[in-house]
């Protein structure tokens, strides 16, 4: 059973389970959950709204602060409608600030400057030797220079407001049952992949650094993108390049299955599901849609082929 809760600025809270819509987004390489719908309570809040929460059968799926809100009453019927982000948002609204790091862990660098509140991190005790964090980026992209140093990874937003750098091996093997499935796809997009990045030297000549993403111009996709030359990545120049076509490569394809129901799927969970030819065997779960109402719950899940996904 789904609930909301929403948190006043008094302190009180309003609990109700008579939800008339909603919808639930979680996303591979978004910082964030997204919640929007609309519930009934028994009158007009005491208060402002400051926060709203999303359960499933006790569990939080959903904790952020409201975008929009408005309480109405109408032909007897007291209702909330949100639109909420959650608290892990602020990830890319705030910057730590800039420099080297030396010898940090994860949490220890997310935490060097800035407390974010209700958001946490992944524990990782081994550090890295150094993490520079350039101007004008985001905490969002401190995290994403750290995955990528520590293991390669992209940062993603596991449970509510979690950031992980590493693959929660803890999660069961998801298998949707064929009597469930609504809908089957399979598709592609490409409209951010770069194909050739050049890249400044310390000197500021672009003729020392550049790659070529192969596959693109396979695919006679050709853009063209020169970068200053990336602190971050002193020891290993390359690197700085290769990153960044990674990520612009990111959902390059995918297959997604809808269905009846809600198991309560996370990102990077491995999901098991077959239907008029596409097919997943232990792919990663990369976005997560949910929407329910009264009428009934409709999951719609995606496995991405990319860098960081591996192919399909």
């Amino acid at each position: 059973m789904f609930s909301v809760e929403y948190e006043l600025k008094n302190g009180d809270n309003v609990f109700t389970t008579n939800i008339v819509t909603m919808r639930y987004t979680k996303e591979r390489y978004t910082p964030y959950t997204t919640f929007s719908g609309q519930t009934l309570v028994s009158s007009k809040p005491g208060d402002v709204i400051k926060s709203i929460a999303l359960f499933r059968d006790g569990i939080l799926m959903h904790y952020g602060l409201p975008d929009e809100v408005q309480w109405t009453y109408k032909n007897g019927i007291s209702m909330v409608s949100f639109s909420s982000k959650g608290f892990s948002a602020a990830l890319g609204q705030n910057q730590l600030t800039p420099g080297m790091y030396s010898n940090t862990t994860f949490e220890k660098l997310m935490n060097s400057t800035i407390a974010l509140p209700h958001v946490s991190y992944e524990q990782l005790e081994k550090p890295i030797n150094y993490v520079y964090i350039k101007d004008n980026d985001t905490m969002w992209g401190a995290a994403a220079a750290f995955a990528r140093k520590y293991c390669k990874e992209y940062p993603y937003i596991s449970g509510s407001n979690t950031v992980r750098v590493t693959k929660d091996t803890t999660l069961p093997v998801l298998d949707v049952p064929g009597d469930d499935i609504v809908s089957v796809s399979s598709g592609a997009g490409f409209s951010h992949i770069i194909s050739h990045y050049h890249m400044r030297d310390v000197e500021g000549s672009y003729n020392t650094y550049n790659i070529t993403d192969e596959n693109a111009v396979d695919m006679d996709i050709i853009r063209h993108k020169h970068i200053a030359f990336d602190r971050q990545w002193l020891s290993d120049p390359d690197e700085a390049m290769k990153s960044r076509a990674d990520y612009a490569a990111r959902a390059a394809e995918y297959i997604k299955v809808c269905y009846n129901g809600y198991n309560g799927e996370d990102i990077r969970q491995a999901v098991n599901f077959s239907a008029q030819g596409v097919e997943a065997q232990g792919r990663e779960i990369s976005r997560i849609e949910l929407s329910a109402s009264r009428k009934g719950t409709l999951t719609t899940l995606w496995c991405y082929g990319d860098e960081y996904t591996g192919a399909l």
